[in-house]
């Protein structure tokens, strides 16, 4: 019996700590900014969905390339919407902090008491 309450408590250890590994990347996105669609599709190829045309904002009017995570670690830093200098390699014009709402589960978890 103890084997098996020893196993059960490692494997939910190890669950905990991959999901807070996931957790930490997603708080470092980023896009690469584009001054026209040609540009972003050199990068990420025909796929329109991973151009998207920016309408507001300080990059109104240029295109941003899919959401890369994991960034912060490699000099990304900055607030949200600043440009900093383009991945190296790329035909983007910049980098910027990309804001990230989390979805899924624990996204709506909310407190509950019964009063007492």
């Amino acid at each position: 019996m103890k084997r098996r309450s020893t196993s059960t408590l490692t494997l939910v250890l190890i669950g905990a700590a991959a999901l807070q590994g996931c957790a930490e990347e997603e708080k470092s996105a980023a896009r690469d900014v584009y001054r026209n669609r040609p540009d972003c599709q050199k990068d990420w190829g025909a796929d329109a969905a991973k151009c998207e045309q920016v309408a507001s904002g300080p990059h109104a009017g240029y295109f941003y390339g899919p959401l890369l995570y994991g960034l912060a670690g490699r000099g990304l830093s900055g607030a949200s919407g600043s440009t900093m200098a383009p991945r190296p390699g790329s035909n983007a014009i910049g980098t910027t902090q990309a804001p990230v709402s989390r979805g899924g589960f624990g996204s709506s978890a909310r407190s509950h008491s019964s009063g007492g």
